[in-house]
């Protein structure tokens, strides 16, 4: 399988560059999220506060171990990195890129981090403790880290297609 996982914090782009990266590579795409949101019927805030943090960790990890495709953008929930399994997997099926953003950035995008379902292991109450928490598993799993620092939207799209099209064609065997 020759996929592209996208890993990395909420409000990272992970949807929204992944639906380009995946037209721009004529790749389908497949958000982790809507998968779980439609597996169980329920939105993912509820899935949280009905299963706790470490049973909805389970459950995200059954699931993303559960996606046999090829040629797909994945795009993860920010909390994939969490299940060492999950990450495993979705390596093994080809590369997993880390989409960083300086934490000012995030910040602006994100919101209310409890409406917007996120988790984190440690009980984190601040965007701050979620992403110092977050960002070494995310640069653990990552094949490939691309840093938007100072991009705007249009860059962004630009520079991820552009670097995981050399990684690619660097390492033809993904």
């Amino acid at each position: 399988m020759h996929n592209i996982t996208l890993i990395g914090m909420p409000g990272s782009g992970k949807t929204t560059l992944g639906k380009t990266l995946a037209e721009g590579l004529s790749y389908h795409f497949i958000d982790t999220d809507d998968v779980i949101i439609e597996t169980f019927g329920q939105p993912l805030m509820e899935l949280i506060d009905k299963h706790g943090t470490e049973g909805f960790i389970t459950l995200e990890g059954k699931i993303l171990q559960s996606i046999h495709t090829n040629r797909a953008v994945i795009s993860t929930g920010g909390s994939a990195v969490y299940s060492d399994g999950a990450m495993q997997y979705l390596k093994s099926t080809g590369i997993v890129v880390y989409l960083h953003h300086q934490l000012d950035v995030l910040a602006q995008r994100v919101g209310n981090l409890v409406t917007r379902g996120v988790v984190c292991h440690s009980g984190c109450n601040t965007l701050e403790d979620l992403y110092e928490e977050r960002c070494p598993l995310y640069e653990k799993y990552a094949d490939l880290m691309v840093d938007f620092t100072g991009c705007t939207v249009e860059q962004c799209h630009e520079k991820l297609l552009k670097t995981v099209k050399a990684y690619l064609s660097e390492h033809s065997d993904c």
